[in-house]
């Protein structure tokens, strides 16, 4: 009921742990041995015979006991939230470091398709839209006079230009034949 407190050492490793142990075990021992050479006949007398078993018994016991009493059971509880927390963190850390190597790339393709539509909802006229637009405005102005009269003699000029065109070359030549002609009968004594 009024057990007295014991100091707590707090030891990391379980290598320092074991050593600790080992050095209780053997000061405990120690003890009995001193205790043990006091008695009739020594340490190795009968007496301290039949009383080491006893005695070894009782100070197993009791270190068991003060070694129980030292170290903290094992809280499964705690242990898988501790674990459960770890996994959670090393997920979050992977989703993180997938997102740095994502997120860039995904919002360059967010700035390129809104530029991408921009371009697109900006007005440019079509020539579809220029061809309604023109004969929109034809219905809407009236042709000038005589417009038919001038249509007309434009097909007449371009049809004489074809004419033309077809005929230069001919008379280009009988042009160079007359030349040609001229300048022998010129050279022609008289």
């Amino acid at each position: 009921m009024n057990e007295p407190t014991l100091s707590r050492l707090i030891i990391d490793r379980e290598p320092e742990w074991l050593r600790v142990k080992d050095n209780v075990s053997l000061a405990l021992m120690g003890a009995m041995e001193t205790r043990l050479a006091t008695m009739s006949g020594g340490k190795d007398g009968e007496a301290a015979k039949a009383m080491r078993n006893e005695l070894e018994g009782r100070i197993g016991r009791i270190r068991d006991k003060m070694f129980e009493m030292t170290t903290e059971g094992f809280d499964e509880t705690l242990d898988r939230t501790i674990w459960g927390l770890q996994t959670e963190r090393v997920d979050w850390e992977t989703r993180m470091a997938q997102k740095r190597k994502t997120l860039p790339e995904s919002i360059l393709s967010v700035e390129e398709d809104l530029q991408m539509r921009r371009t697109h909802n900006e007005w440019y006229p079509d020539e579809e839209e220029e061809k309604e637009n023109e004969k929109q405005l034809q219905k809407e102005i009236p042709p000038p006079e005589r417009h038919e009269e001038v249509k007309e003699t434009f097909k007449v000029v371009v049809d004489n230009l074809a004419e033309v065109a077809k005929s230069a070359p001919i008379q280009l030549q009988r042009a160079q034949r007359a030349q040609a002609v001229r300048e022998e009968i010129s050279s022609l004594p008289p």
